[in-house]
C-alpha cells in the first residue's frame, strides 16, 4: 500500500516561531525532492519570505498548497505540525517526508512521524 501523507507533529514546547531558522532549508528541500523548484528566483524568494514572516510572527505559515502532485500543508490546529500530501502514481510521500525530518533533526527539533492520518483520507477509506 502507498503512503498518501506523512504527518510531522513536534513536540509541546515547540512554538511556530521555533520553526523559522530551520525553514529555509526544510522549504528548499520539500521542493527539491518534489521537483517543484520555481524557474523564477523572485517567485521563490516571494514564497519563502511569506512564510518565514508568519513564522517569525509566531504564527502558522501557508506552506505550499498549490495544485500540484505534492504539497506541504500546516493545517489549522493547536499543535505546531505540518504534513506532506501527494496524489498520483509517481508520488514518494514516505521519502520526501523522511528527508524533511533528517532536516529538522539538523535543527534539534523534536518531532514524530505519522501516516495516512489525515481525517480526509480517513474518511475515504471508511466509505
Amino acid at each position: 500500500m502507498r503512503t498518501r501523507s506523512g504527518h510531522i507533529k513536534f513536540d509541546k514546547k515547540v512554538k511556530w516561531k521555533n520553526l523559522a531558522p530551520a525553514f529555509r532549508p526544510l522549504f528548499l528541500k520539500f521542493l527539491e525532492e518534489t521537483q517543484q523548484m520555481p524557474e523564477d528566483a523572485e517567485s521563490l524568494d516571494v514564497l519563502l519570505e511569506e512564510n518565514l514572516r508568519d513564522l517569525r510572527s509566531n504564527r502558522k505559515p501557508e506552506g505550499y498548497n498549490r495544485d500540484a502532485v505534492m504539497r506541504m500543508i500546516f493545517p489549522i490546529s493547536n499543535q505546531v505540525e505540518f504534513y506532506v500530501y501527494g496524489r498520483g502514481k509517481t508520488i514518494e510521500v514516505a521519502r520526501v517526508t523522511e528527508q524533511l525530518s533528517r532536516v529538522l533533526q539538523k535543527y534539534r527539533l523534536k518531532h514524530t512521524i505519522e501516516w495516512d492520518q489525515l481525517k480526509l483520507l480517513a474518511d475515504r477509506k471508511e466509505a
